[in-house]
């Protein structure tokens, strides 16, 4: 251990040399660091912690083998449309605006083909003209022969 300081009277105004004491433990734990320090360098940096407690084989291989709980068929098909459900519901809903929108032009398409075959019903129609023009004909006349 460190020799006390004999060369110098260290004794405070009590004269019990407490000063000594103070120097002699701090000696002390300075050599016990070095002491310490030069032993965690000899046994490396694994020596300052305890390497966590490993099992035999079987442990090791046995806790890759656990079986999972198999899930039922209802979760999966839950966990599906958890998943999927705003994928599809997005694609619905521009196919149903596409569908809306074609509808909506044939059915412009259809009333206007339908405006154009319909005449109005103040106006009369060829076919009814056709009779009343006939009714109103007059008969034949006959062309004087130049004689």
């Amino acid at each position: 251990m460190a020799e006390p300081d004999r060369g110098t009277d260290r004794t405070d105004k009590d004269g019990n040399g407490s000063q000594d004491i103070i120097d002699d433990a701090l000696r002390m734990v300075d050599t016990l660091q070095r002491r310490l320090l030069v032993a965690g360098v000899r046994r490396g940096a694994a020596a300052a912690t305890a390497p966590p407690r490993k099992g035999d084989v079987w442990e090791e291989a046995v806790k890759y083998e656990q079986p999972r709980p198999a899930v039922s068929p209802v979760d999966e098909l839950l966990g599906i449309a958890r998943k999927k459900g705003p994928e599809v519901v997005g694609h619905l809903g521009r196919a149903g605006i596409a569908v809306v929108g074609a509808v909506g032009e044939t059915l412009g398409v259809v009333e206007r083909a339908l405006e154009r075959r319909t005449p109005d019903p103040e106006r009369p129609r060829p076919s009814d003209r056709g009779s009343q023009m006939r009714s109103e004909v007059e008969a034949p006349r006959e062309i004087p022969r130049g004689d």
